[in-house]
């Protein structure tokens, strides 16, 4: 029997009843403390589980016929001798665990399991669900009369509750901590714990093959029959082979004993990967015939040298290499295909960090995941227990999802030649492992960290803007009754100069751009944005900004504490709070797992990160013993808008930290025609050349940026670069849109041209992209186009998930699923895509009559409407195989199914996609991929345990009335089909298109827009200098404080935009054009761009 320290409660049955029942079905080796006091809250019955965690149970002794009804989905209504209460049981165990959580933290600084439940010892399960109490009280955090009557019923309620939690990361509930925990409750508890750690073992020899090995035969060496087997035997047990052959017939005899091996194995090369040869053709793609001077398959690398050279044949196994050996692989890349840098990269240390410069199309995520490759091999531990020791971050969701794709294609690859299962169980780690944008890994530890700062693990996310709207009206409302009192109604209107609507909205705006530079916006003061000019009109508005701005952001996140959420915007901010407490480097060490394993720390897109971001991973690489590999390109830093500079590199202080990093770059372009990059090369040499360097770009021996190409597209076209680098003037704006046609028909030609006399074109090389900076340019160019003859231009503006059909279609459905029995909102969903109803004229015209009139007369004449309209969903319905056939069944499944599964379940069925567009399966397939991405946006903002359809209705109404800005998916291109794109530059970025085209060159890159708020964010002795410029009436006055500084903001731009144009001809594979607006003289990018012709 448990052991039970605490008082009764005699007038309490249900109590005495749980506690009777758990202590006869838990052992003496739990503890049941009941009735008592800790940090200044009495428990109901807290218990004590060996090895798993804390119970903490809140006791209602509740008899049914006492139950009355839920109110507002939120509490239960209960008659007792005092008369009618309301109670929610599950808020208050919550209450419990979080207070729990957050004293275990400050006294015994440590942080196990506590999980709540309810107990409801006197109602049953058919009582439970006939009056609706899970919307109150989750059924699987719930124990009711049947849990109780054995022990097998109760400990499956226990582990089901449990089970719940298997996902929250704590502290292992070991015998130490259970006795700090009793120490808290009990006196006289020896807290003597006799175990030691133990450095654990490491594996040796864990491999059986080498990871990787390079191979140089100088002339007239051939291989031995030994040796072929031996490199065959390796490179099907795993190891990587690279290979520098003087003449082709070294070369033809490996690739030949290569294929003939795979085809023995039942395999086939299909590019750089593999895949299983079904129909035992024996085919190889690409064939390797002839005489080519290159090889390529998965972990293969082979070439010939283009000219002799007098090195002696040499052999290196896993990169060990001599500083002889370094300067040999140097030379063969530069006679080969066989590129030393990532080679290098690859191999490096382990022990130390790795700064990776990675021009545009230089092979970056092919590098990283070579490096990931060679740090398992070199570790000795499974391939597991490596999943658990790297963490990837990356600046974007889809670069996160493209690098899982890639990790998860290179281990299929890696299980197919080698047959090792090892290799499929990580394919399954790859979906666990800790691969996310920053601002996810932000979350991540901010939830871990965050019960030492008032959070609970169960951490929430939103993006929504509406309630730090209304806090801003609510305070802005206040802060000007109170000064127009001071100074009278119409002399302070006047000394604003600004209306409130236009006040309200830069608030927000200015709170947006704090946030995206990474500032505390809660923790700044007056002082923080300097002062005015002596004698400035605006000094009113000024110290309204100043008063009102922090107000604002410490209430709203006050507010969003209590409801244990974090708003996206403030996410690296907090971060960077929590990190830099003086108790927080404690915590951060105790959340490595295995201490004496060395972790490594993946970081892409590096030059987008600011400072703030910067510092937090130092130092939580620091902490977790993390060996970093940062990768990126200063000259692609193009997020400035985000708090990213082009000193990024410079925080990892490598200079003073040489025995700590190594620094790498890579140059060799897979990407871009080698002519065209030469010319580009004038462009780019001239910019870094410049007094005001608006590029840093090194032409240094020593470090150089230019990129090296390696495609002859247009070798056949080189005495005549005007058919690929073309400039294209026009006089005036009226001819910008009809020689952009123009230029997309002279492309189009080509391809058609080409393709017609046998070439294969991929997808990427016949692909027409126009690039602009503005989303209105995007949207104007579609529609021009169209009236002069380009009509399949595609866009994507950005931003517009919540106002597109998906989501409105969604806000109809849980609208009539809140409101299932009003008209009004069943009339909406009748006409929608779900069941896309043509209800009679007759009725349709008084429903909608009645609608437009505010409502129905008479309570009995809506049901008349309601039942008519519900007739027309059912017939629908009922054709579903699903078991709700009709809409009041599939109402009342909203009781028993969780809310997303049900909602989830009524799309399979109705299938709303179909009636969005019947004829095009494009358009289909758009709807469906944003209907995921709004179950995924719901998923990651909500906590799903608590959701039921009111929040969701909140949450989703909230999004759309905000427009938050999240972009919608775009469908995968018919490989098929020629298709012109129009987006922005930053939407570009990391794409390749064949042909590239800006529209839009004219335009001054150094004017700082006066008609909207600029602010930059200065740190000098840890006190921030918040500079501004701000427009205050339409006819152009600003107003414009002590810390901004028009020459530097313009200078700033002008380089930004420089490097915006950068990534736009970077994204080039075959050819690259823009068209020149003439007598524009101004600093622009048409005079940027070196003209050749």
């Amino acid at each position: 029997m448990a052991r039970i320290i605490g008082g009764t409660n005699d007038g309490n049955y249900g109590e005495k009843l749980f506690v009777s029942k758990a202590c006869q079905y838990l052992d003496n080796n739990h503890i049941i403390y009941w009735n008592r006091q800790l940090f200044g809250r009495e428990f109901d019955v807290c218990i004590l589980m060996p090895g798993k965690g804390i119970l903490v149970v809140e006791l209602k002794g509740w008899r049914e016929e006492n139950i009355l009804h839920v109110e507002n989905n939120e509490y239960v209504v209960v008659q007792t001798e005092n008369g009618e209460i309301q109670s929610s049981p599950q808020k208050q165990a919550r209450g419990y665990r979080f207070s729990l959580e957050r004293h275990l933290r400050q006294s015994i600084d440590k942080f196990p399991l506590v999980c709540q439940l309810v107990c409801l010892p006197q109602v049953s399960k058919n009582f439970y669900h006939a009056n609706r109490l899970e919307i109150v009280m989750e059924e699987r955090f719930t124990i009711l009369m049947e849990d109780l009557e054995s022990n097998t019923a109760f400990f499956a309620k226990l582990d089901q509750a449990l089970r719940e939690t298997v996902t929250w990361k704590r502290d292992p509930f070991d015998k130490r901590t259970m006795l700090e925990v009793r120490n808290l409750f009990e006196t006289g508890i020896n807290l003597s714990d006799p175990s030691k750690d133990t450095v654990p073992v490491t594996n040796v020899d864990f491999h059986q093959h080498d990871y990787s090995r390079f191979l140089y035969m100088a002339p007239n060496e051939s291989f031995s029959s030994v040796e072929l087997t031996n490199l065959i035997n390796e490179y099907f047990a795993g190891c990587k082979i690279y290979g520098v052959f003087s003449d082709i017939t070294q070369l033809h005899v490996l690739a030949t004993a290569i294929d003939g091996a795979l085809s023995s194995h039942g395999l086939i090369r299909d590019g750089e990967s593999l895949d299983y040869d079904f129909e035992n053709t024996g085919k190889h793609s690409p064939i390797f015939s002839g005489t080519p001077k290159n090889f390529k398959a998965f972990h293969i690398s082979l070439s010939v040298a283009a000219q002799n050279t007098n090195l002696s044949s040499f052999r290196i196994s896993n990169g060990c290499i001599s500083s002889q050996e370094i300067n040999a692989l140097k030379a063969l890349s530069n006679i080969s295909s066989f590129n030393v840098e990532q080679y290098l990269v690859e191999h490096a240390d382990t022990n130390k960090n790795i700064v990776i410069r990675a021009g545009a199309g230089t092979g970056k995520t092919y590098t990283m995941i070579s490096r990931i490759a060679y740090v398992c091999y070199t570790q000795n531990v499974t391939l597991q227990k490596m999943a658990e020791r790297i963490v990837m971050i990356t600046f974007t969701n889809e670069a996160a999802n493209q690098m899982e794709r890639k990790l998860k294609k290179y281990f299929r690859n890696c299980y197919l030649l080698t047959s090792n299962a090892e290799y499929l169980s990580i394919i399954s780690c790859v979906d666990s492992m800790q691969i996310s944008t920053i601002h996810s890994y932000a979350k991540q530890l901010i939830a871990q960290l965050g019960t030492s700062f008032g959070y609970g693990i169960d951490l929430g996310i939103t993006s929504s803007e509406y309630n730090r709207r209304r806090k801003i009206s609510d305070i802005l409302d206040s802060e000007i009754r109170k000064n127009a009192k001071k100074y009278g109604s119409a002399q302070y209107s006047q000394m604003l100069g600004m209306p409130v609507y236009a006040i309200r909205d830069n608030i927000l705006d200015f709170i947006a751009k704090l946030h995206n530079k990474s500032v505390n916006v809660g923790e700044i003061s007056a002082t923080d944005l300097g002062s005015l000019a002596a004698g400035d009109s605006h000094s009113a508005l000024h110290e309204l900004l100043a008063a009102v701005i922090p107000q604002v952001e410490r209430e709203y996140l006050s507010e969003l504490q209590e409801e244990n959420k974090i708003h996206l915007s403030a996410m690296m901010s907090t971060l960077s709070r929590f990190i830099n407490a003086p108790e927080s480097e404690k915590r951060i060490r105790e959340l490595k797992r295995d201490k004496y394993a060395t972790q490594f720390m993946f970081v892409d897109e590096f030059q987008d990160t600011d400072d703030t971001q910067i510092e937090s991973l130092l130092k939580i690489a620091n902490y977790l013993d993390y060996r970093m590999f940062v990768v990126g390109d200063i000259k692609q830093c193009i997020y400035r808008f985000r708090g990213a500079e082009e000193e990024a590199f410079g925080q990892l202080r490598i200079a003073d930290n040489s025995d700590k990093w190594m620094d790498f770059s890579l140059q060799r372009n897979y990407r871009t025609d080698t002519t065209l990059l030469d010319i580009f090369d004038h462009s780019f040499s001239n910019w870094g050349a410049r007094a005001d360097r608006l590029l840093e770009y090194q032409i240094a021996a020593s470090r150089s940026d230019r990129l090296i190409g390696t495609k002859n597209y247009n070798s056949y076209l080189s005495s005549n670069t005007n058919r690929f680098y073309r400039r294209i003037p026009v006089q005036n704006e009226g001819r910008r849109i009809p020689a952009l046609v123009e230029e997309i028909r002279r492309i189009q030609k080509w391809i058609a041209y080409e393709k017609q006399h046998g070439a294969k074109l991929s997808t990427e090389e016949r692909s027409i992209a126009i690039l602009v900076r503005e989303n209105w340019q995007a949207e104007m160019v579609r529609k021009e186009c169209a009236k002069l003859g380009i009509a399949n231009i595609q866009t994507n503006t950005g931003g517009d998930l919540y106002m597109s059909q998906p989501a409105l279609d969604m806000m109809t459905l849980i609208n009539a699923l809140v409101n299932y029995d009003q008209a009004e909102y069943l009339y909406s969903l009748a006409v929608s895509n779900f069941f896309n109803l043509d209800i009679p004229k007759s009725n349709l015209f008084e429903i909608r009559a009645k609608i437009r009139a505010g409502g129905w007369r008479t309570k009995a004449d809506e049901y008349d409407q309601v039942n008519y309209l519900i007739k027309c969903l059912n017939p629908l319905l009922a054709n579903t195989e699903d078991y709700e056939k009709s809409w009041e069944l599939l109402v009342e499944s909203l009781r028993t199914k969780p809310i997303l599964q049900a909602i989830r379940s009524i799309y399979a069925r109705l299938e709303p996609w179909k009636n969005y567009n019947p004829e095009n399966l494009t358009k289909q397939h758009y709807y469906q991929l944003n209907v995921d991405l709004l179950f995924e946006q719901i998923i990651n903002a909500c906590n799903v345990d608590r959701l039921t359809i009111n929040t969701l209705r909140d949450h989703l109404y909230n999004s759309i009335i905000s427009q938050v800005s999240v972009d919608s998916r775009i469908p995968s291109e018919n490989s098929d089909e020629d298709l012109v794109h129009c987006i922005t530059v930053h939407k570009s970025k990391g794409l390749e298109y064949g042909h590239v085209i800006l529209p839009f060159c004219s335009a001054p890159i150094d004017r700082v827009k006066s008609t909207q708020l600029n602010v930059s964010v200065e740190k000098e002795d840890n006190q921030y200098q918040i500079g501004y410029s701000m427009s205050v009436s339409e006819t152009g006055s600003t107003v414009q404080n002590s810390y901004f500084d028009n020459a530097i903001e313009k200078a700033e731009k002008s380089r930004e935009e420089t490097r915006i144009l950068y990534v736009a001809m970077t994204r080039a594979i075959r050819s690259f054009s823009w068209i020149e607006l003439e007598g524009k003289n101004a600093l622009s990018w048409q005079n940027l761009i070196s003209k050749e012709d």
